[in-house]
């Protein structure tokens, strides 16, 4: 006769009775999870993402040791009034002459924009556009400090791709530069974050841009060198907007695209990029 298994049988009520216990002890891990969480995790969490930002901080505070993009002029030279109208003519104060000689004021009384609302007032080339651009391969002493994240606008050039860090453009405005023979001008945005390339031929010759001292809605009030007339972006358009060539609008020449630099120099390894300017060449027309 065979004899009975000796092996406990577990009845489905007490199969019941481990499922509920086990269901208990993983609520109270749950609730001690959450507990330490409320008590160490979010502030491990917050202090973890703060010291990542304290990190990339400190990359990016690294200078990268852009050549000829320091200020030209002192802070000083800034007058109390920037514009006024005399005898039925408006004017904008444009620089601190040399030699004892009066200032120089720009003729703004047919002006299209809201002179009254300009920013800035530092005079003339107080920033210093680009007019003598200097160029490296990625790995020049140079451009080899750009970082991962550093965003640059990128032409696709007759002579060769070529890559404008974001970072140098907001702080000299306006690059005067050529595709080979073919002049043109890189006027940046700050407002928009966007940079914008034409070509600088016009009926009256080439034209070369420099900085007037003044922003008006963080876009850059420009002037041309060859008849001191001054220029604005007006949506994509970049346009005169007072002086003797009141009107004239200059031909849009590229799209600049905007990308990091690692997805720029990944499509174009073979790009140059922009460090700075030569500042022992003349600025054109000083």
């Amino acid at each position: 006769m065979t004899e009975a298994s000796s092996s406990p049988q577990t009845s489905p009520a007490g199969h019941k009775t481990l499922a509920l216990k086990a269901m208990g002890t993983l609520a109270i891990a749950a609730i001690a999870a959450i507990a330490i969480w409320q008590l160490y995790g979010r502030a491990l969490w917050v202090d973890y993402h703060r010291w990542r930002e304290d990190v990339r901080d400190s990359e990016d505070s690294v200078p990268i040791g852009y050549v000829g993009i320091h200020y030209r002029r002192s802070y000083n030279d800034r007058p109390l009034a920037f514009h006024f109208e005399k005898e039925g003519r408006k004017a904008l104060w444009a620089a601190k002459s040399d030699a004892g000689q009066p200032p120089e004021f720009y003729d703004v009384t047919d002006a299209e924009f809201a002179v009254k609302e300009v920013d800035g007032g530092f005079g003339r080339d107080s920033i210093p556009g680009i007019d003598h651009p200097l160029l490296e391969p990625p790995d020049g002493p140079h451009a080899r400090f750009l970082r991962d994240r550093q965003m640059t606008f990128g032409l696709a050039l007759e002579a060769g791709p070529r890559a404008y860090p974001e970072d140098l453009l907001e702080k000299i405005e306006v690059v005067n530069d050529s595709d080979d023979t073919t002049p043109f001008v890189i006027v940046f945005d700050r407002g928009r974050r966007r940079a914008f390339a034409f070509g600088r031929t016009t009926g009256r010759g080439v034209l070369t841009f420099g900085t007037t001292g003044y922003s008006l809605h963080n876009s850059p009030l420009l002037y041309d060198r060859k008849t001191k007339s001054l220029w604005l972006l007006t949506g994509e358009d970049f346009a005169c907007v007072s002086g003797a060539m009141k009107g004239t609008r200059l031909n849009r020449f590229k799209e600049a695209a905007r990308e990091s630099w690692p997805e720029w120099h990944s499509r174009h390894p073979d790009t140059l990029v922009l460090v700075g300017s030569d500042r022992d060449k003349p600025i054109p027309g000083e």
